[in-house]
């Protein structure tokens, strides 16, 4: 039984090492398999242009970085073990990059949203601590990183400690997620709850100025509504509605959509409405994309880039088409811009964790 067991072990090393120099798939669709097994993969990269990816299997975290933009991955890493990890309908860990820092962000249905964090040049990362500091309100297990300034970085959640129903909330690290501000009432549904299953995002820029994108619940309707902070995240204004039209629904739909900044500081945001994904930017009529869920936006000097879900297609809207295009079969795809210019997606598919890069 021992040489069996010492077998297996050197075998899961060789398949690992293996792996890690030849995870390429088929060069003629473009795809890179950046993990064998995984679930809700998100995507950053830092200004030494790293790709550097997070994702779940069960009830751990794991994570992967690629030196070379998105052409191989190191073998993932497991990052910790969380009792009770929201995982699926784009629950998820989350990451994002500081000046110093990558930073991990992952909700617990147990209702605590623990942070990890890892400075540049480093192997070891931190011990967790709950942004929400002792509160186990984030039962949902929804949350969205942003970077702001030098080693700042912003999360929103839902968050459940106004009369047990959930609204929005955000805290700040100034310090690249060691340690969190008290958390903050972005907004406060007048029917006394946001939509429950939908995850909100946020971003943000160096100036201070933080937006978050959520799906509310008002007199029925389930629509996108858009909140700023000009002060980094200490206040919120008014939430504001996204595009002319609306959608009721007595049911939750999951899926929340994405935003992104440009290099000018204009803000863009994709949502779904029934089974069609939009554009829109706030006070303009929204655009149609095309069918699907789970759309992601990234903005760079060229234009937008988008993804979404369409059955079992991952689709794409990129600035150089005049149409949506199909760039492969999975779920949940999220995108990024490199320092280059040049946008990455990642998606899941058959048990993996693929990535492609977008022309």
């Amino acid at each position: 039984m021992k040489y069996a067991g010492l077998f297996g072990f050197l075998l899961l090393i060789l398949v690992n090492v293996h792996f890690s120099f030849k995870n390429k798939d088929n060069p003629a669709s473009g795809l890179t398999t950046i993990s064998i097994f995984g679930k809700q993969p998100t995507v950053t990269v830092d200004k030494a242009n790293n790709i550097k990816v997070v994702f779940g299997q069960d009830k751990e975290i794991f994570y992967t970085y690629s030196k070379d933009e998105g052409k191989t991955f190191i073998t993932p890493q497991r990052i910790a073990k969380q009792d009770k990890l929201a995982l699926g309908m784009t629950r998820g860990p989350q990451i994002t990059t500081t000046k110093d820092y990558t930073v991990i962000a992952a909700a617990a249905h147990t209702g605590k949203i623990l942070a990890y964090r890892l400075k540049n040049g480093e192997t070891k990362w931190s011990e967790p601590v709950n942004i929400l500091h002792s509160d186990t309100t984030a039962k949902e297990g929804f949350v969205a990183l942003a970077p702001g300034k030098d080693n700042v970085v912003h999360a929103v959640f839902l968050d459940m400690r106004i009369d047990k129903k959930n609204n929005i909330f955000s805290a700040t690290s100034p310090d690249g997620g060691k340690t969190w501000s008290k958390s903050t009432l972005v907004y406060k549904s007048p029917e006394g709850r946001v939509c429950p299953c939908c995850r909100p995002s946020i971003t943000a820029d160096q100036k201070g100025n933080v937006f978050v994108m959520f799906r509310n619940e008002v007199a029925g309707n389930r629509d996108m509504y858009l909140a700023q902070s000009k002060d980094g995240g200490k206040t919120f204004s008014p939430a504001q509605k996204l595009g002319m039209g609306t959608w009721t629904l007595k049911g939750c739909p999951m899926d929340g959509g994405g935003i992104a900044l440009d290099a000018k500081g204009k803000i863009g945001t994709t949502w779904r409405r029934e089974n069609t994904i939009y554009y829109a930017e706030p006070g303009a009529m929204e655009q149609k994309m095309g069918e699907g869920r789970a759309s992601s936006l990234t903005k760079t000097t060229k234009g937008n880039y988008l993804v979404w879900q369409q059955g079992n297609n991952i689709m794409a809207q990129t600035p150089n088409q005049l149409g949506s295009q199909v760039i492969g079969t999975g779920t949940y795809p999220r995108l990024t811009t490199m320092p280059n210019q040049k946008v990455l997606s990642v998606w899941e598919t058959d048990g993996k964790i693929v990535a492609k890069i977008l022309l």
